[in-house]
């Protein structure tokens, strides 16, 4: 026993790789990024490219907190109009000079300019932004907004880069492009047609293992190549896959796939005041629809299962979803059937679509025809005419599905998905009062209760008010069945495993994949 014991004492002892500097990672983007400026960004690619150069005052943690990154904390006063930040101290941009509460006020200035036109600028200028005591930036709102800290995760812009330039000097400025830089963990080294290449930050706390991430672009005709690029080795990391991209990855030892939920609302909208009318102006017969649609049907058919059934305007990943209120109408197509026919919608012997005084239950249902939303339309077309309602489904691109149809609500019914944001208010979309050009959906009677609860839920400053005002809003909502509320779509991660320490939160935005940018690492140690 002595000599296996000595033995064993002897024998090397096994130690686990450590991170270490160096290296390079590349990412398949699919799309060109434009302007590298978080004030004027308008796509995705450069929203994904921005997430690591700049950064606001404000950032979501695993919990859906909202916590301080170029803020250390701040204090809300008694009427929650007033909001005090306290800013870093420390902080360097990737040029070497010293981040301040001026960068703050400056970049905020801008988003108030008048010659400032993007979407967002007239919020903005609803706001006081002034000084307050040393390294502290005070915004005075004209209502409580419990979300408002969500709105600073903004990218702050370096003031002594951008000062004196009118809005549209900033955007086509180098310091928007070529010679971006931010507090963030990387800045922009170079960009041609095919990638934009990041070096590490050295002023950067935490500093990024990785030397270098590159975002190789592949064009948004063939979203394949991007796919093709990490199984042949050119790129080590692509998002956003669908679901048959990530079946054919299974099996591979080579690529892992992460997969986490997100905050993207996807339902089909009733407009009870257009030329529908006589089909959707009736709650019954809207609590039929709901009732007709079996939401892990339509996830299974085209999404294989990757998403979260979400009967609910509040995403299921949400800290405000509700379970009892998704519950409240279940999947039952016999209920349905019945409802409809109590209302007068008869299926006639030998007839496919129901009838009621001549008129036909048809109606056209107007979708973005990009993936999935196409094919998540004719699978809710197909369940509904197993009852008797006939769904035309009209495919349009997706600038014409908001610009021609949703704005001025131009639609019978439409398919809508879209990011709501890790904070639950949803007043722009469901409350009544709403601008008449936004992207809102509330109905123009029955809905006091509705908005005040989205009031309440927006007013509280404290989780547990904010909780029992969205959860009252979702039973609220669920009784009224403005829509059928469909589904919470997943997003699925391709990482190689040339590339470690890559994580991501239970429940993000797509951009959000690269918050923990600086844990990533391709070298080891020990």
């Amino acid at each position: 026993m002595a000599a296996v014991l000595t033995l064993v004492a002897c024998q090397p002892v096994a130690t686990v790789p450590k991170p270490a500097r160096g290296g390079t990672a590349v990412e398949a983007l699919v799309g060109q990024a434009g302007v590298l400026n978080p004030l004027f960004e308008t796509d995705d690619s450069a929203r994904d490219v921005d997430s690591v150069i700049y950064q606001g005052l404000t950032t979501v943690d695993a919990g859906q907190n909202v916590i301080g990154l170029l803020a250390t904390d701040w204090a809300i006063s008694t009427d929650h109009l007033t909001y005090t930040f306290n800013i870093r101290t420390g902080v360097r941009w990737a040029d070497g000079q010293p981040f301040t509460a001026d960068d703050v006020l400056f970049t905020f200035h801008v988003l108030q300019d008048l010659e400032y036109q993007q979407p967002g600028a007239v919020d903005w200028r609803q706001v006081g932004i002034a000084a307050g005591g040393p390294n502290q930036v005070v915004f005075t709102l004209r209502a409580p907004s419990a979300a408002f800290p969500l709105a600073l995760r903004i990218g702050i812009i370096a003031k002594h880069l951008f000062d004196g330039m009118a809005p549209a000097q900033i955007v086509s400025s180098q310091y928007s492009g070529i010679r971006a830089i931010g507090t963030g963990p990387f800045k922009v080294a170079g960009i041609n047609a095919l990638a934009i290449t990041l070096d590490r930050n050295q002023y950067a706390e935490p500093q990024p293992y990785l030397d270098h991430l590159i975002l190789r672009t592949y064009p948004v005709s063939d979203p394949q190549m991007a796919i093709r690029a990490v199984l042949s080795g050119a790129a080590d990391l692509v998002g956003g896959l669908e679901p048959q991209e990530v079946l054919a990855l299974q099996g591979r030892t080579d690529v892992s796939v992460q997969d986490t939920r997100t905050f993207t609302n996807a339902f089909v909208t009733f407009n009870p005041d257009g030329s529908a009318k006589a089909l959707f102006s009736d709650l019954k017969v809207r609590l039929a629809l709901t009732q007709a649609i079996d939401r892990t049907r339509v996830l299974t058919e085209v999404l294989a299962g990757r998403g979260d059934p979400d009967p609910s305007p509040i995403p299921f990943g949400d800290w405000a979803f509700s379970p009892s209120a998704s519950t409240m109408h279940p999947y039952d197509p016999i209920a349905a059937a019945k409802a409809l026919d109590a209302a007068g919608w008869v299926l006639a012997p030998g007839t496919k679509v129901r009838a009621k005084g001549g008129q036909s239950f048809k109606f056209e249902l107007d979708v973005a025809s990009p993936f999935p939303n196409k094919e998540v339309a004719d699978a809710v077309a197909r369940q509904l005419l197993e009852i008797g309602v006939e769904a035309d489904v009209k495919a349009v691109s997706g600038a014409d599905l908001v610009q021609k149809y949703l704005v001025g609500r131009n639609y019978q019914a439409a398919l809508v998905a879209f990011d709501v944001g890790p904070d639950p208010d949803l007043n722009s979309v469901w409350h009544s009062g709403a601008d008449t050009n936004a992207l809102n959906f509330a109905y123009s009677r029955g809905w006091g209760l509705i908005d005040k609860d989205l009031e309440d839920g927006r007013a509280a400053v404290d989780q547990q008010s904010r909780l029992a005002a969205y959860l009252d809003f979702q039973s609220q909502m669920a009784d009224a069945a403005p829509a059928i509320f469909l589904y919470s779509p997943h997003y699925d991660y391709a990482i190689s495993q040339r590339v470690h320490g890559v994580h991501m939160n239970s429940v993000i935005e797509p951009g959000d994949r690269f918050q923990y940018v600086t844990q990533w690492y391709v070298n080891t140690s020990g």
